[in-house]
């Protein structure tokens, strides 16, 4: 009888213990990120500036959107505007995230555009959900026959992401 009721006890004391172990992990919510750009094609002036936001539905799969390649001098001459999809394709977490976008939206001037890119963000501290970003895109705007182009650029900066 004393080893049955030991028995017991000892399941009943492990149970709450198995069930902290399985809690979930937290899921990503999303960032709000802006960077200094360097357009490697396109018009002219190269330095540039963007910001974007992403939204997490679930794990893996956000919204995406973002203001890109604004000119800083003069200021916001020129630019886009984008909506799309963001994927976190890879994570080690809690220090790295690697996220996909694809997107389409509009420059100004008035021109449509599409395409996406790839975002790294780093968090050197763990407690503090400030990421350094590192990240490249390629865009194909659509402006006429003759001003068609491809703009790609790469860019760093910081992120407010957890």
């Amino acid at each position: 009888m004393k080893r049955l009721l030991g028995a017991v006890v000892a399941v009943a004391c492990a149970a709450p213990v198995a069930s902290v172990a399985r809690a979930e992990p937290v899921r990503p919510m999303g960032s709000l990120r802006g960077t200094g750009d360097l357009a490697l094609t396109g018009p002219s002036p190269r330095n540039r500036v963007a910001g974007d936001v992403i939204v997490y539905l679930g794990q893996r799969v956000g919204v995406f959107a973002g203001v890109q390649h604004v000119t800083v001098k003069p200021f916001a001459d020129a630019g886009q505007v984008t909506v799309g999809m963001a994927y976190r394709a890879a994570a080690a977490r809690p220090k790295l995230d690697l996220v996909l976008h694809a997107d389409a939206g509009v420059t100004w001037p008035l021109a449509p555009t599409a395409g996406g890119g790839v975002i790294t963000f780093f968090w050197p501290l763990k407690q503090v959900p400030v990421a350094v970003t590192a990240g490249s895109n390629a865009y194909l705007v659509l402006d006429g026959v003759d001003d068609t182009r491809i703009v790609l650029s790469v860019g760093l900066g910081l992120a407010l992401a957890r």
